[in-house]
């Protein structure tokens, strides 16, 4: 950190808005001695009593740190940190602890005083069954389809060097192209790191995997500890290629695709060629969300054929007429015989 030590430097630390270099930094400092380690966790513990966290908005740290310094007139004390010495905590840190508290308190409590109403507010986005698949533009002109039953949620304004949005369900995103600015989407145990592209992600509850699709421009696709955050296992797609993770063993898996019907909830068109009937279920399954339960051996059975804007009842009875199977549909599961 420079050999000093800045309170604005921890609380960067702890809320999380600091460079890879910066929290390196401040790691490297807690482990030169336990007294270091001690004062962060006294710092921290400040940090968590003074109640004024609040995860539904987002603060620019150290742009915040200076407009609440040229307001209030206030100078930070900086202590130096002895280079050959294995402590620097100073009993005058210590016994103004409460001290550092009090900065933490004023320094977020005044930013709602003083602010000039641009505090930061999260958007959330929700599709049901009734939506007409419109989709919803994100602060940065970015379009997302969403699915029914799907959810996405971002700050009314980007205003860090991130794009981050959180997301469940399933939706086609077509994200406005900024190199400057990356978007990243939480979904899950899993993140997609993008520019400028467009891509299916699918990340739904009753399945066992998250994948995603890529249609145009380049991404990271990656999982993280839940705990750490740590990157575990990553894999960068091109246009063509699909990404897997499955839920039960952590992996990541990629291979390429070669038709739309992964979007067939969006545009109505599914499109089969001498394929077995069970990779053809699994299509229907997912853009009608539906179930099927069934004892035949769907492996024996091939289809050739394109549906477009199609009910799965009226899918069934073309089956009906081909395979000679019989079927029942309630309340969204189909049983197949």
């Amino acid at each position: 950190m420079n050999n000093e030590f800045h309170i604005q430097q921890l609380v960067s630390y702890i809320t999380g808005n600091c460079s890879e270099e910066e929290q390196m930094a401040v790691e490297l400092w807690m482990q030169l001695s336990e007294d270091n380690m001690k004062l962060y966790e006294e710092f921290l513990l400040a940090w968590e009593s003074s109640s004024v966290r609040n995860g539904s908005f987002l603060i620019d740290v150290d742009s915040r740190w200076d407009d609440f310094k040229k307001r209030v007139n206030f100078e930070t004390e900086e202590v130096e940190v002895p280079v050959n010495r294995k402590t620097w905590l100073s009993g005058r840190v210590l016994t103004n602890l409460s001290r550092i508290a009090a900065v933490i308190i004023v320094l977020f409590g005044l930013y709602f005083v003083l602010s000039d109403g641009d505090q930061t507010e999260m958007l959330q986005y929700s599709a049901f069954e009734t939506q007409n698949l419109k989709p919803v533009v994100l602060p940065d002109g970015s379009q997302v389809t969403l699915n029914s039953g799907s959810q996405v949620s971002c700050p009314d304004a980007f205003t860090a060097e991130c794009r981050e949005i959180s997301f469940m369900g399933e939706a086609f995103f077509n994200v406005t192209h900024n190199p400057e600015m990356p978007m990243v989407i939480t979904t899950g145990d899993v993140r997609v790191k993008v520019l400028g592209t467009s891509f299916n992600l699918c990340n739904c509850e009753n399945s066992s995997e998250i994948t995603v699709y890529l249609e145009t421009g380049k991404i990271l696709f990656y999982s993280v500890d839940s705990t750490s955050g740590k990157i575990l296992e990553q894999v960068i797609l091109t246009p063509g290629e699909k990404g897997v993770y499955s839920k039960e063993t952590g992996i990541i898996t990629k291979s390429t695709f070669s038709n739309d019907n992964y979007k067939g909830w969006k545009t109505g068109v599914i499109n089969f060629v001498d394929t077995p009937l069970s990779e053809v279920i699994s299509v229907i399954e997912n853009t009608y969300k539906v179930e099927f339960v069934s004892d035949l051996d769907l492996n024996e059975y091939f289809l050739t054929a394109r549906y477009e804007s199609e009910s799965p009842e009226s899918i069934l009875k073309s089956w009906h007429i081909i395979y000679g199977f019989e079927y029942e549909i309630n309340d969204g599961q189909i049983t197949l015989e």
